[in-house]
C-alpha cells in the first residue's frame, strides 16, 4: 500500500531543509529534490508530449505573425523564399539584426499577447505569454488555441496545478538572455518546461541548485523553482552552435527572431507528496491570490 500523505509528511518531518530552497511559502515535510523524473507526471506528460509538434507550429506561426506586424513587413519565412535577404548572413550581419529583433520585442503594445517580463531579474529578451493563472484561462492564450486547450486538459488531470499560484505560459527568451538566480514563491508545487522552440534539439542554459541540466526539444523537464535556478542562455553567435543540426520543424528561411529563439511551455503541477494541499484547495483563496500576484516568474 502507498504511503499515505501523512505518513510521508511525518517519514520527512526531520529532514534539514536545503540551504538552496528559499520560497516565501515553505510547507515542511515535503521531500525536496531539484529535479524530477517524468514518470511521476505520466498524465501531463504523455498529454503534452503527444503534441509537441503541433504546439511547436502553433508558436512559430504565431512568432512570425507578431514580428511581420510588428515590423509592416511579410513574415519572415516568406520574405527569405522571395530571396530579398541571404539564407544565413555573416555572423557579425546577424548578431546586428538581433540587436535590432531584441530592441524591438522588449517593448511589445500592450494589444500584444507577449509581453515583456517585468520582474528586473533578467538581461537580454526575455517575453511571455500568459495562458493560465488566477485558477482559470486567460484572454492573452486566444492567440494560441491549440496550446491554450493543451493546458486545459492538463489542469483536468489533477497533475497540474489549476488553482493559484499555479500558472502556465509561453516563455520566450533570445539567445544570450540571463536570468538572474532566484527562488520560486512555494515548495508545493513543482514547475515543468516543454520546450517548442530551440536553436538546435539540445540546449543548455537551466540550472537548478547548482546542477545543469539541457532542454531537449518536445521531452518534458520538471523540476522545483524553489530551488534557487538560473538561466544563462549561450551567445548570439553561430560559432556557440556550431553545424549542429536542427529540428524538423525549423527551416534554413526561419528568421534570426526564430532561430535563436528558446520558448517553452511552462505548467504548474502539484508537488508529489502535497496530496493534503490539493484536497484544501477550494480553501484559503486569498492567501493562493497573494502568492499568484507576488511571483509570477516564468522562466
Amino acid at each position: 500500500m502507498a504511503p499515505s500523505s501523512a505518513d510521508l509528511l511525518r517519514a520527512a518531518s526531520a529532514r534539514p531543509r536545503p540551504s538552496l530552497q528559499r520560497p516565501s511559502y515553505f510547507f515542511e515535510g515535503l521531500r525536496a529534490q531539484a529535479f524530477w523524473p517524468r514518470e511521476s507526471f505520466p498524465k501531463v506528460v504523455a498529454l503534452l508530449e503527444a503534441c509537441a509538434s503541433e504546439l511547436s507550429e502553433e508558436v512559430q506561426s504565431l512568432l512570425e505573425d507578431a514580428l511581420s506586424s510588428e515590423s509592416g513587413e511579410e513574415p519572415p519565412r516568406t520574405k527569405r523564399r522571395r530571396g530579398i535577404e541571404g539564407a544565413e548572413g555573416r555572423p557579425d550581419d546577424r548578431l546586428e539584426r538581433n540587436k535590432n529583433i531584441c530592441s524591438r520585442t522588449e517593448v511589445t503594445p500592450r494589444s500584444s499577447p507577449w509581453q515583456p517580463q517585468g520582474e528586473g531579474l533578467h538581461e537580454g529578451v526575455w517575453l511571455k505569454l500568459e495562458l493560465w493563472a488566477r485558477g482559470g484561462p486567460l484572454a492573452s492564450g486566444k492567440a494560441a488555441p491549440k496550446t491554450r486547450a493543451a493546458v486545459a486538459a492538463c489542469m483536468s488531470t489533477g497533475e497540474a496545478m489549476a488553482v493559484p499560484p499555479g500558472r502556465a505560459a509561453l516563455s520566450y527568451m533570445m539567445c544570450g538572455a540571463h536570468v538572474k538566480p532566484h527562488c520560486g514563491p512555494t515548495n508545493h508545487r513543482l514547475r515543468l518546461h516543454l520546450p517548442l522552440l530551440l536553436p538546435s534539439p539540445q540546449m543548455t542554459g537551466l540550472t537548478v541548485a547548482g546542477e545543469a541540466r539541457a532542454w531537449d526539444l518536445h521531452r518534458c523537464l520538471i523540476f522545483d523553482d524553489s530551488f534557487e535556478h538560473e538561466v544563462q542562455l549561450p551567445p548570439l553567435s553561430r560559432e556557440a552552435w556550431g553545424d549542429s543540426p536542427v529540428s524538423q520543424m525549423r527551416t534554413p528561411e526561419t528568421e534570426d527572431a526564430l532561430s535563436d529563439a528558446r520558448v517553452v511551455l511552462l505548467l504548474d503541477l502539484w508537488h508529489p507528496d502535497a496530496g493534503f494541499l490539493r484536497e484544501q484547495a477550494t480553501q484559503a483563496v486569498p492567501e493562493r491570490e497573494k502568492c499568484s500576484r507576488k511571483h509570477a516568474y516564468t522562466v
